[in-house]
């Protein structure tokens, strides 16, 4: 096996791994982080990582939550598709990546301005890095263009 075929397969392993998580990770992970699900609230026991989000007016189920969790499931769905080639869906590997440092540059700011966004700083932003980095390395084409 070439070393060509071998990142291939890395990249359609990542996409497949990566993919499966946003698809049916995200779901245990609302319960997971109960700020997330219960919006504004701050379960007894959890700890005080920062202010609570503004209250829902729909007890505690925010429409952020699932909008978000839309975005991120179908892009998981496009991962699982496009790992059967990976080299001809590298776009997916560029919105991920992009998407994900994007996020991140965002979010960092806002945490800092907003005072119930502190938490984020302790989850979000680090694991959007580490998902820009790991497909940067895994990137379809990464021995094509050495």
């Amino acid at each position: 096996m070439t070393d060509r075929e071998k990142q291939l397969r890395r990249s359609a392993w990542l996409m497949r791994i990566l993919g499966w998580l946003l698809v049916v990770g995200l779901i245990p992970m609302v319960f997971i982080y109960p700020p997330g699900f219960m919006w504004g609230a701050q379960p007894e026991g959890f700890p005080n990582i920062g202010p609570a989000h503004a209250p829902s007016p729909f007890d505690g189920l925010h429409p952020y939550l699932y909008m978000l969790g839309a975005l991120y499931v179908a892009f998981g769905i496009l991962l699982i598709r496009g790992a059967k080639d990976p080299r001809r869906n590298v776009a997916l590997f560029d919105f991920g990546i992009l998407s994900s440092v994007l996020h991140g540059l965002v979010m960092v700011p806002q945490s800092f301005f907003y005072p119930n966004e502190h938490a984020h700083m302790w989850a979000d932003v680090p694991v959007l890095f580490v998902i820009a980095v790991v497909m940067w390395v895994w990137y379809p084409t990464r021995k094509d263009q050495a």
